[in-house]
């Protein structure tokens, strides 16, 4: 389910592997979803708003690439938007419930244990933004007049695997991370269960 592409690049920039992350602590895993975001906004995206500014201007009365480029926006602020929520809930959750699980500190594990905010709240409000990417690559593989043009086939691959790394992003949140700290919200549940039963 990992995508290769992510995986040699997040290897190469911040030494992480990904055939290992399953075996990441709650730590590790949170920095390395910080680490793509940062990707993301300031690496891939922006490439390829640069190259859907560089063939509009080529193909000025290519409307349909005027559309999708407005597309492509609305996607980069949704986008933005949902980095934001994560990165102010569940990223930061995640880390305050490992370093209590960790820590064993009676305090911290109450503050976790009577806290507003619990993994099944990330579960209940989380959107996934692939949609749009979907949409994207839809329109543009209908825009056959350009598919011998080298900007568009560099476009469309850049699109296409950032739709891949998003997803991949998106399955090691959903399926990793959000499984370690519900096993440790349960952990510190029992544990506070334990202790007034003791």
């Amino acid at each position: 389910m990992l995508n290769k592409t992510l995986i040699e690049e997040f290897k190469k920039s911040t030494g992480y592997n990904l055939n290992e992350i399953s075996d990441y602590n709650v730590d590790k895993l949170v920095n390395f979803l910080m680490a793509s975001h940062r990707s993301f906004l300031n690496k891939s995206i922006p490439k390829i708003e640069q190259n859907f500014l560089l063939i509009i201007k080529h193909y000025q009365n290519n409307n349909n690439l005027k559309i999708i480029l407005n597309l492509f926006i609305k996607f980069q602020i949704d986008f933005m938007e949902h980095i934001q929520i994560e990165e102010k809930t569940i990223l930061p959750y995640s880390k305050t419930i490992y370093k209590a699980s960790i820590d064993s500190s009676i305090q911290t594990l109450l503050l976790v244990h009577f806290s507003k905010y619990s993994i099944n709240d990330f579960l209940n409000n989380h959107k996934n933004t692939e949609c749009f990417l979907s949409e994207i690559l839809y329109l543009l593989s209908r825009e056959v007049d350009l598919k011998n043009e080298p900007l568009y086939n560099i476009l469309t691959k850049q699109v296409r695997q950032l739709d891949d790394e998003i997803k991949t992003h998106a399955w090691v949140e959903d399926n990793i991370l959000v499984n370690k700290v519900r096993a440790i919200e349960i952990a510190v549940n029992n544990f506070i269960q334990d202790s007034k039963n003791s």
